[in-house]
């Protein structure tokens, strides 16, 4: 794709954001008046004549915001909210496509139909949630390798026709208007006469590195029927689908020409009422107008929705509509991990946060697919990437959004930003130390030293830049989020961002060892034992063994990390349990504190206080959380967003406390045999291979039987275990 020429129907001049894009959103304003954002989707069309028998035919494609590429009338392949997003300042991705068996003797014709996307933006968007990098455009270059040897380029240019397509408006937060009367039929195809179209102009292209998704794509991955329909009103039916989940619906429809059908989206049904609270500003509606009185279908495509139902309205019109149905729609990746046990809570449970956690897996990890915010929150995404990595491939998801991280840092300071890929920057280390975390615990899973390599010159500017406002950091503007401690406030405890700097300085020197760079390692090794000195004198007291405000989030992050004196760890872990019983076996933390309790607990050999927490069923638990819902809200009291994975974490823990597969500096298995289960079975697929682990209690003990496939070695107790299967009775 080097040396492509972008076209477009029109070319606003870009906007001056600044490399690190602080002053974003001013900007724009500023320039408001003068940008004109497109409503309408844009047509693009070229006739190539092909003689020879071809061997080998790619197209390689990208159009912003997004696309769908057709070829000869047909669409080529099944992506869809295409290409994957990226800051586009940083870099741009394009796709390939194998199109050999598409191409005709003869004339061929090529044809692209342009959204916004997250490209073009609505100006009521323009904020920290959003922007605007420029008008519509395409990129598009088809390489065509003949049987004779020989070989022709066809790519974007002005030669290339254009025009309007028939959606008149589209959002990436509020939905599509579809007129069909608007439709230029065959248009992508060479029987098309296309002399009334513009030629497209040659526009200044994208700022960001063209660079060839290899990673992942997103996808329509399940079709969904609605498991109850019901008229409200007349004119208006409402489609419960049973289950919360990120995409949109499909509507058949029959009815007159001018006939006009809304489609509205929302997370909740109140007394067979859309209850649209969580969408926050974003509308979630689509609208379709009939061009005929034949049967028709529509889908939206470039928009996205989150919803559990639909309300369909007609009101007017004498159409009918004959069929509905929903794409849950999020990337394509494997879902490589498998849970069950014979407790149906916890299996619910389970199969609850997998749901949210797809809905979440878009082109990047997004806080939840209904609201106006769909962003990749770093605090957010590394709360639950070990329940990410069990369940899923995550292998190349993450390693696109670890370089969209990478490439947000703040080219002056190194600090990196809370919200990656993204066009304005801030920073907060109890998010942004995501970064980090998230880092290591994929080279924990897929065992990859190049990634490590690839990004320690940068989480080593970010610590030295968090270096610089110790040892002992303010409040950030987040804290133990949602924490139900009383008189808690935003930013809450004290300790916690300097302890995410602790976390950050303990990962580099885990990253510093394995790349072997051993004079950096003794430096940071010397930082860190600075930091841990200072923090014991800021927020440990020997004398009551009490760390800060002494919550369960501040006991057991500061125990996670190891900042105990080895001397006291027995007390203070006595301390968590004292607090959790004090409250009734009830967690008072918010998403971070959440995640750390329980993996402390496990740590600790206080399994059965895990599993009080996990089987707790009164506010605030998981199985109060998830009570008539199909999805994790984003507060313990089941408010605000409907589709939120934060306090996801917990699936982690089933596969490392319950079927014991630990993924450490070594793979160990060590399942806890709870009293309230008994039988487990668990599979994870690792960087060469799969382990599996199954246990059921019998009447003369317990059957364990562990699974490895690939290239893995695996210590349980002292033993260490190769490819095969392992029975062991206990």
């Amino acid at each position: 794709m080097n040396n492509i020429k972008w076209i477009g129907k029109t070319d606003t001049p870009k906007c001056e954001w600044g490399i690190n894009g602080e002053n974003c959103t001013k900007t724009l304003k500023a320039q408001a008046s003068r940008i004109d954002v497109e409503r309408r989707s844009i047509l693009f069309r070229k006739d190539i004549k092909l003689t020879k028998e071809i061997r080998k035919a790619t197209a390689f494609v990208c159009g912003l915001g997004y696309y769908d590429f057709f070829l000869n009338g047909k669409k080529v392949g099944d992506y869809v909210l295409a290409p994957v997003e990226t800051n586009y300042l940083k870099r741009v991705l394009y796709d390939e496509f194998d199109v050999t068996q598409m191409l005709i003797n003869g004339t061929n014709t090529i044809g692209v139909e342009l959204g916004n996307g997250r490209y073009s933006t609505q100006k009521r968007y323009w904020s920290w949630r959003a922007a605007w990098y420029g008008d519509p455009c395409l990129a598009l270059k088809l390489m065509i390798a003949y049987e004779d040897g020989t070989e022709e380029i066809y790519s974007t240019d002005s030669s290339w026709k254009c025009s309007y397509g028939a959606v008149t408006f589209n959002c990436f937060y509020d939905g599509e208007h579809y007129d069909a009367n608007l439709e230029q039929k065959s248009w992508n195809e060479n029987s098309f006469d296309d002399r009334t179209w513009d030629n497209a102009l040659e526009v200044s292209a994208p700022e960001g590195a063209l660079e060839k998704n290899s990673f992942f794509h997103i996808k329509k991955n399940r079709i969904i029927k609605p498991v109850k329909i019901s008229e409200k009103l007349l004119g208006k039916y409402v489609y419960d689908f049973g289950e919360n989940i990120s995409g949109w619906a499909k509507i058949t429809v029959k009815g007159k020409q001018g006939e006009k059908i809304r489609i509205r989206y929302a997370e909740k049904l109140v007394n067979n009422t859309l209850d649209t609270y969580s969408n926050g500003n974003a509308e979630n509606i689509d609208y379709y107008i009939l061009n005929s009185d034949e049967i028709q279908e529509y889908e939206p495509r470039f928009t996205l929705h989150g919803f559990s139902a639909i309300e369909i309205t007609i009101d007017g019109c004498n159409a009918e509509i004959l069929d509905v149905e929903a794409y849950h729609v999020h990337a394509d990746i494997e879902q490589s991990g498998n849970f069950t046990c014979d407790n149906e809570d916890i299996n619910r449970l389970h199969d609850v946060i997998l749901r949210t956690q797809k809905s979440a897996l878009m082109c990047y990890p997004i806080d939840c697919p209904q609201r106006d915010e769909r962003l990749g929150w770093l605090g957010d995404a590394h709360l639950t990437d070990l329940t990410c990595m069990y369940n899923f491939d995550m292998y190349k998801f993450y390693d696109k959004w670890l370089e969209d991280i990478r490439l947000s840092a703040h080219s002056e300071t190194g600090a990196i930003s809370h919200i990656a890929p993204w066009h304005s920057f801030f920073h907060a280390v109890d998010w942004s130390a995501g970064y980090a975390i998230i880092l290591w615990d994929w080279y924990l899973f897929y065992r990859d030293k190049n990634i490590l390599a690839k990004h320690c010159d940068t989480l080593i500017r970010y610590v030295e830049f968090l270096k610089e406002q110790g040892p002992i950091l303010e409040k950030s503007k987040y804290g133990d989020w949602m924490s139900v401690v009383e008189g808690w406030n935003r930013g809450d405890p004290g300790c916690c961002t300097t302890l995410y700097y602790y976390y950050c300085i303990s990962i580099l020197v885990k990253v510093l060892t394995v790349i072997e760079k051993d004079d950096l390692k003794q430096k940071f090794e010397k930082i860190k034992e600075y930091e841990r000195t200072e923090i014991l004198k800021k927020f440990y007291n020997s004398e009551t063994k009490l760390f800060d405000d002494n919550t369960q989030f501040s006991i057991s992050f500061a125990l996670k990390l190891g900042l105990i004196p080895e001397e006291d760890v027995e007390i203070v872990v006595n301390n968590l349990v004292e607090d959790i019983k004090n409250h009734d076996y009830h967690l008072t933390t918010g998403i971070l504190g959440t995640k750390y309790v329980v993996e402390v607990l496990r740590n600790h050999n206080k399994q059965d206080i895990s599993m009080k927490l996990i089987l707790q069923n009164t506010y605030p638990s998981w199985l109060n959380l998830i009570e008539n819902k199909t999805t994790l809200s984003e507060c313990w009291n089941g408010t605000k967003s409907q589709n939120h994975c934060m306090f996801g974490s917990v699936d982690g823990i089933l596969y490392s406390m319950l079927a014991g597969i630990n993924v450490g500096d070594e793979i160990t298995i060590s399942p806890y045999f709870a009293d309230e289960i008994n039988e487990v079975n668990a599979e994870t697929k690792l960087a060469n291979g799969t382990i599996g682990v199954s246990w059921e209690k019998s009447e003369d003990g317990i059957d364990l039987t562990i699974t490895i496939i690939g290239d893995i070695e695996v210590r349980y107790n002292s033993e260490l275990l190769t490819s095969g299967i392992h029975y062991f009775k206990i």
